[in-house]
């Protein structure tokens, strides 16, 4: 999930922006500085300085001239482009060959400068196809590709029922991932996990082609939703709460956790529960969604002979032939469906292994009832997030229908303090807070922050550590 605004698009057959996309795209440039184009056609030289022109009036016919325009393509310099983004209001990722400026962004090391840009991305035809997390170039290849990973929304351009060679490519592409196939003119918005579309655009699965439908993008909201946390990996790292000792210390008892012992977490954030079980030794590894946050554990743990991460989905990752000893997620297996993650988990570990699922439950209401009432108007107020949160309902206990034997639960204690700052600092790591619209979001936690003060700047948590543990038979 990005702050910033993405936008994805097919094409513009007559070079011009339709009104509704202007408007969406100038809303969210009010400083127009830089536009920095990125080449799908890179040894093209003179063909590229021809579009950056044309496609920079696009933009200028809109009321949206930019002060400075440019184009990265293989007469760069790797350093000079990593600079040219890094400085960037708008970032297009132009049409042509999705594979070649795919190749051209790996070979000048611009894919994280891209995503770690504050810029608005945009991409069309070719640069909307890469900025997905998987890409199939259907005049390439039909095998997927890694892309930029901005989304999660296979792309294939250019929609079209009467060019009957890309439809049945589209069709064969589908049968494997699912793939959305725009209109020309059309567009796919998504920031900070709202989706927004313009124009006629198809959902491909299996084969079957139907309009994007009201809940085709609920369901695509949710799947951007997943990444909120990834917005803010410093903040999360900082505030996010730990796992108790005593939880742990039983944990890695009953798992019989140690060196030799194959160990996944799943979703591991920036680490809130991953130092006591990679301080037993054990063969750690983890995967992780966010980008951001993989990085984060990169950083902190990447030293550690024993760590192993990847950055990717557990729906769709192909583990291979591993199998572990235990799997375990701190508040995390919620986002994943049900079945899913009780059946694949089952499959990837060995006969006797252990799943283990913690979470944390807090209350502060005990402590100061004026404080909790205060805070609860507050919430009664200003609490109306864009985006709903919707995996309350994971049922732990279900995983016996998985095969798992009978599900223990066990519950820790503990106790936090936070000043007015900490406590506004923590709210703003919850992800349905995360997503509360602006300027409700701001006066929220300015309430809250008020609230606390006048409390003596001091609000104290009593937390619950739960702990589902199960095994494979």
């Amino acid at each position: 999930m990005r702050k910033q605004l993405l936008g994805i698009f097919s094409g513009f057959p007559d070079h011009h922006f339709p009104e509704e996309i202007a408007d969406r795209i100038r809303k969210e440039l009010p400083v127009r500085k830089s536009l920095v184009f990125i080449s799908a056609w890179p040894d093209e030289h003179e063909r590229n300085v021809e579009d950056r022109d044309g496609m920079h009036a696009m933009f200028a016919e809109k009321d949206m001239p930019f002060d400075s325009v440019c184009v990265i393509d293989s007469v760069t310099d790797s350093a000079e482009a990593k600079r040219l983004i890094s400085e960037a209001d708008c970032i297009f990722l132009m049409g042509g060959n999705a594979t070649a400026q795919i190749k051209l962004i790996r070979e000048k090391e611009l894919a994280e400068a891209i995503t770690d840009s504050d810029a608005v991305i945009l991409g069309v035809s070719a640069g909307a196809m890469n900025m997905a997390k998987y890409v199939v170039d259907i005049w390439e290849s039909m095998t997927p590709y890694e892309g930029l990973g901005l989304e999660n929304i296979t792309i294939i351009s250019h929609y079209d029922p009467s060019d009957t060679e890309r439809l049945d490519k589209t069709v064969r592409a589908s049968m494997d991932h699912t793939v959305f196939a725009p209109e020309d003119e059309s567009a796919i918005f998504v920031k900070e996990g709202k989706i927004e579309t313009v124009g006629n655009i198809f959902r491909v699965d299996k084969g079957e082609t139907d309009p994007l439908s009201e809940d085709d993008i609920k369901e695509l909201m949710q799947d951007e939703f997943r990444k909120v946390f990834d917005t803010i990996p410093d903040q999360f790292d900082e505030f996010r709460p730990r796992y108790s000792d005593e939880l742990f210390e039983y944990l890695i008892k009953e798992a019989q956790i140690g060196p030799g012992k194959m160990v996944l977490e799943i979703g591991p954030g920036t680490g809130q529960a991953t130092d006591p079980i990679l301080d037993t030794g054990c063969e750690y590894h983890a995967i992780e969604l966010g980008e951001h946050l993989y990085r984060k554990m990169k950083e902190k743990y990447g030293s550690r002979s024993n760590f192993n991460i990847v950055n990717d989905d557990f729906i769709t990752h192909d583990f291979g032939d591993m199998k572990f000893d235990m799997i375990y997620s701190a508040a995390t297996i919620q986002w994943i469906p049900e079945d899913i993650a009780f059946s694949k988990t089952f499959s990837l570990l060995k006969p006797g292994g252990t799943l283990a699922m913690m979470l944390t439950t807090s209350e502060y209401r005990s402590n100061n009832e004026e404080l909790w009432q205060r805070i609860q108007a507050l919430y009664d107020r200003y609490y109306k997030p864009d985006i709903p949160y919707t995996h309350g309902g994971f049922h732990y206990t279900a995983a016996t229908e998985y095969g798992y034997n009978i599900v223990e639960k066990r519950e820790f204690k503990g106790r936090r303090e936070f000043t007015a700052d900490q406590y506004v600092a923590f709210s703003g790591t919850h992800c349905d807070h995360i997503v509360i619209p602006e300027p409700l979001k701001q006066e929220f936690f300015e309430g809250l922050r008020r609230a606390v003060q006048d409390a003596g700047d001091m609000i104290t948590f009593n937390d619950t550590y739960v702990l589902y543990l199960t095994r494979r038979p």
